[in-house]
């Protein structure tokens, strides 16, 4: 029986972590608080208004100190949002890896995977990109606001090996058994890039202008800030010589259009005076920009505006 530990119970969290429970293997769902991990324990997962058949898992909190008695997970899926991954907390998901546990990472933006590579070794590490749209209604509750396809692959290091392709397969088949859309991609840096660059199109606009995704489609002022955050990061990736799809901003008008009544990550962290993904996101292409002196005047002024917001 493969035993799948999430560490995370956001949203995205939350929907795995109902979508898995279905399957007959093993699940184990760490929470960052107790009583998160006390209302999944008596009410289990509610998705879209049902209650899920809660078989076969277990319920750790990093709160209480319990996480880490689940033992000998296969598979860890990290995911917290990227302002979570602080040293202490890789420091905990690394107590929680057995010799052949696999942390398979979720987040949105670049350099996490530096940092987790880094402490768990890439031949143990894979990426994760994601199109599922979630929403979390409570503490045990969510809502899967929009179906997509998550990829999933190693990354390259030197002097290291990356997770072996059969391993791969083995996590996007089950993944498929449990009603989760996914393909193994020998290419995740342009899939992390093209979710990137999503993100850092749509979501501080959202959260600056307190809209939904779909509004930012029905006025022209807005559709030509879209352009002009997409245009310059191209231009960044173009000298960063990474390849992206050609139909990439079509694609980011699709996404605006597909989860039109959604409010993005960012725009709820803001409405609950949270701290944002700013950094991970727009702050990332920034940093780089720096690093090969290229001006971006769009995304600098949407990433102070949001840190603004933040204080």
């Amino acid at each position: 029986m493969m035993h799948i530990m999430i560490v995370g119970a956001g949203s995205l969290g939350l929907l795995f972590a109902a979508k898995l429970s279905e399957c007959s293997h093993r699940l184990t769902i760490v929470t960052r608080t107790k009583d998160q991990a006390q209302a999944l324990q008596e009410h289990g997962i509610v998705l879209d208004g049902t209650r899920m058949a809660a078989r076969n898992i277990v319920v750790e909190s990093f709160e209480d100190g319990q996480a880490g008695s689940g033992g000998d997970p296969d598979f860890i899926f990290l995911m917290v949002k990227q302002t979570a991954i602080t040293d202490e907390l890789i420091a905990g998901v690394k107590s929680l890896m057995a010799a052949k546990t696999v942390l398979v990472c979720f987040q949105n933006g670049i350099g996490h995977e530096q940092r987790l590579g880094s402490a768990v070794g890439s031949d143990k590490l894979l990426l994760a990109v994601t199109t599922e749209a979630a929403r979390k209604e409570g503490s045990n509750a969510v809502s899967h606001t929009g179906k997509g396809i998550t990829y999933i692959g190693a990354i390259e290091a030197a002097g290291h090996e990356p997770v072996p392709e059969g391993l791969q397969i083995l996590l996007t088949d089950l993944m498929e058994k449990a009603g989760v859309s996914a393909e193994m991609s020998k290419n995740m840096v342009m899939r992390i890039w093209t979710k990137l660059l999503i993100n850092a199109v749509i979501n501080p606009l959202t959260a600056i202008l307190r809209v939904k995704n779909g509004d930012l489609l029905r006025s022209p002022s807005t559709i030509a800030l879209m352009r002009d955050l997409f245009d310059e990061a191209m231009l960044l990736a173009a000298a960063k010589q990474i390849s992206l799809p050609e139909d990439l901003w079509e694609t980011i008008q699709h996404v605006c259009k597909a989860t039109a009544r959604n409010h993005s990550s960012m725009l709820q962290d803001v409405m609950l005076k949270r701290n944002t993904e700013i950094d991970s996101m727009n702050g990332s292409l920034l940093r780089l920009a720096e690093a090969l002196q290229i001006e971006l005047p769009i995304h600098r002024t949407v990433y102070r505006l949001v840190k603004a917001l933040e204080e």
